[in-house]
């Protein structure tokens, strides 16, 4: 199976891997985010059924897209937010590939740069 090449490789589709994605491609850079499950899984099912976000909806969005269910001042319930990560790497057309785990990685011998097993092959970001 042939190596796919990206400038850069982004672990994960939670809060964080969707921000990291919204500004790589401001600033044009061609990326892959890998997601081993669903897009904010550990929202959804690693946390307490009565997490709300860390802080008020105002706060805790992303530019350009509001909490559509809560107020301002409300403190997002789990689900909500996990929605709403959804709909955001939507809005930003996130490159971001669900059900991809990360097996290993490994940095390259003789040359910079490391390369990414995953469950679909191996990707090598951009040294």
């Amino acid at each position: 199976m042939p190596v796919e090449k990206t400038e850069v490789l982004v672990v994960g589709a939670g809060q964080a891997g969707i921000a990291m994605s919204e500004h790589l491609r401001a600033y044009g850079i061609k990326h892959v985010v890998l997601e081993r499950s669903r897009i904010a899984e550990r929202w959804r099912s690693c946390r307490w059924d009565s997490l709300v976000a860390n802080g008020p909806a105002w706060h805790d969005r992303f530019p350009g897209l509001d909490f559509s269910e809560d107020g301002p001042d409300d403190f997002v319930p789990k689900e909500r937010v996990a929605d709403y990560l959804a709909d955001y790497a939507s809005v930003i057309e996130a490159p971001i590939r669900c059900g991809v785990e990360v097996k290993e990685v490994r940095r390259n011998v003789g040359r910079t740069g490391f390369e990414v097993e995953t469950s679909e092959g191996v990707i090598e970001p951009k040294p």
